[in-house]
């Protein structure tokens, strides 16, 4: 690795940590590329585990999700956009963006996708 900016940055790494670096910096090429947002999330949470892989199983925060937060996420399991889970739970679309948000940071997680994932891994919808 050398370059603009480089210094000494890859003295000390390994051959195996230079290719996990390219394999990075390649997955935020194709995220970078990406037009649709929720793509984009699904791989900057991907990348997020690759470079800081957390503990092995489902998030801690799963057992704190609500149960709106758990009818939220089901139903955007299942294809549901926010204004028709707003629509079938009798809420506004905001709300549901709100539960979203708030069940995104309790797992850990920055798309809907990944939250969808998470709460599956945890068994907490189907």
């Amino acid at each position: 690795m050398t370059g603009p900016g480089c210094g000494d940055a890859a003295e000390g790494l390994s051959g195996a940590e230079i290719e996990e670096i390219r394999r990075v910096f390649a997955l935020l090429r194709i995220a970078a590329g990406r037009a649709r947002a929720d793509e984009a999330g699904a791989l900057a949470d991907r990348l997020v585990r690759v470079v800081h892989p957390g503990p092995p199983g489902p998030s801690p925060g799963a057992d704190s999700l609500t149960a709106r937060e758990l009818d939220v996420l089901a139903l955007a399991a299942v294809g549901h956009r926010n204004a028709e889970i707003a629509v079938r739970m009798g809420i506004s679309a905001e709300t549901v963006k709100s539960y979203l948000r708030t069940a995104m940071g309790r797992l850990g997680v920055h798309s809907r996708h990944a939250a969808v994932g998470a709460a599956r891994a945890a068994g907490r919808i189907p």
